[in-house]
């Protein structure tokens, strides 16, 4: 993700991330969470992320004010601003 934001070119840069998100214990909603082993099937390495995890990656990435939007049930976008 650090590529992403130093590859941005300007202080105006976003990055947005769609993303069946868990909960922060891992354990929910359902449908973010079965598709947990299918992530793990067909991509190696793949994994479910929550919302405070990857609003983790991104702030290690230097991105600020990260919000976390709804789209249609289970899919949500998490954005991190480069300002």
């Amino acid at each position: 993700m650090r590529k992403i934001h130093d590859s941005l070119p300007n202080e105006n840069g976003i990055i947005i991330i769609s993303e069946w998100l868990l909960n922060d214990e891992k354990t929910g909603p359902i449908s973010s969470a079965l598709m947990g082993p299918t992530m793990i099937i067909e991509n190696m390495g793949g994994r479910g992320y929550s919302y405070s995890g990857i609003s983790q990656m991104l702030t290690e990435a230097r991105f600020k004010n990260m919000e976390k939007r709804p789209l249609i049930e289970p899919a949500e976008i998490v954005i991190g601003y480069k300002k």
